[in-house]
């Protein structure tokens, strides 16, 4: 992935209102290591209004990323559409916030492309049972069946045999006696 193309140069740009176009797909996010987006296509438009003190920038970010049924493990695309705002000024960059980037007086660019990964990374579900976000889509049964064929006899197996529970059912039984 080339960052460059995610590096805003506003020095030489007029006080108003710029437009920029971005495409992230799977490449963007292999340089985030602990990355658990590994397929994208995502379209984002970024609105920067330059005024003389401050910049504003508008991310509308519109898409599908692949991600993993927590159910059956089975991949699914998911859709996205976030909408979030960064101001960036000048002073400290050690006052950066999440909603305000700080850069140095004298920068003449800006990275937003962590801002990008924060926010398609924040607008994903905590929990993500495909066939709850879409009825159309059905869980694998073979991967379910295999599921709980290899959890439930376990389970089972251990109340039988653990023989603190039988010691405890005696004792139960004969206090009803």
């Amino acid at each position: 992935m080339d960052k460059r193309q995610y590096i805003i140069k506003f020095v030489g740009l007029s006080v108003g209102t710029h437009e920029f176009e971005f495409d992230i797909n799977d490449k963007f996010f292999e340089q985030f290591t602990d990355s658990e987006i590994h397929k994208a296509k995502l379209k984002v438009d970024l609105v920067l209004l330059k005024q003389n003190t401050l910049m504003q920038m508008s991310f509308k970010i519109k898409g599908t990323v692949e991600l993993e049924c927590d159910r059956c493990v089975k991949n699914f695309d998911f859709p996205i559409e976030a909408e979030d705002n960064l101001v960036v000024k000048f002073g400290d960059p050690e006052e950066s916030t999440d909603e305000i980037l700080v850069i140095t007086e004298g920068e003449s660019e800006a990275d937003v492309s962590h801002y990008l990964y924060e926010y398609i990374t924040l607008s994903l579900p905590a929990r993500r049972v495909a066939c709850e976000i879409n009825e159309a889509f059905k869980c694998d049964e073979e991967t379910l069946k295999k599921l709980y064929e290899n959890s439930a006899p376990e389970e089972e197996e251990q109340e039988q045999t653990n023989p603190m529970w039988e010691q405890l059912n005696k004792l139960k039984k004969y206090n009803k006696n």
